[in-house]
């Protein structure tokens, strides 16, 4: 991956296990790949828009891979979730390996806790990036 590659991930900016799940990337992410905008921002409302239908509904985890090349890639739910750890590699691809299995076979589990996640995280973690994690946020 050249340095001008990245990947960017869609996420619920009003939920806490989103919040947390954000923060667990910042710090696993040791090559700096992932860049991130909340599902409510100016980046999700101008990117999304461009995206078919069954995306731009997704109130959970969207990753576009290769995020502003001109081989861009959009996973959403349990698809993107597995796929973010196979591009994070390390001992995370092993997870990875999910991704490469058809969808149907795991998206209902993501989906269910998706659905339930204000629950099950009920606490919305105000998370605000320090100066060196800045330039990994879009609006």
């Amino acid at each position: 991956m050249s340095e001008t590659e990245k990947h960017l991930v869609f996420y619920d900016g009003q939920c806490g296990m989103c919040d947390r799940s954000v923060q667990f990337l910042l710090k696993a992410d040791r090559n700096k790949k992932f860049v991130f905008a909340p599902l409510q921002g100016k980046t999700a409302s101008e990117r999304l828009q461009e995206l078919p239908k069954h995306v731009k509904s997704a109130d959970s985890l969207i990753l576009i891979e290769n995020f502003e090349t001109s081989n861009e890639k959009v996973y959403i739910y349990g698809h993107g979730a597995f796929r973010i750890a196979w591009l994070l590699g390390g001992k995370w691809s092993l997870l990875g390996w999910i991704s490469f299995l058809p969808p149907v076979l795991y998206d209902w589990g993501y989906r269910f806790i998706a659905r339930n996640r204000h629950h099950f995280f009920s606490k919305i973690v105000c998370y605000f990036p320090d100066e060196s994690e800045k330039d990994r946020f879009l609006p």
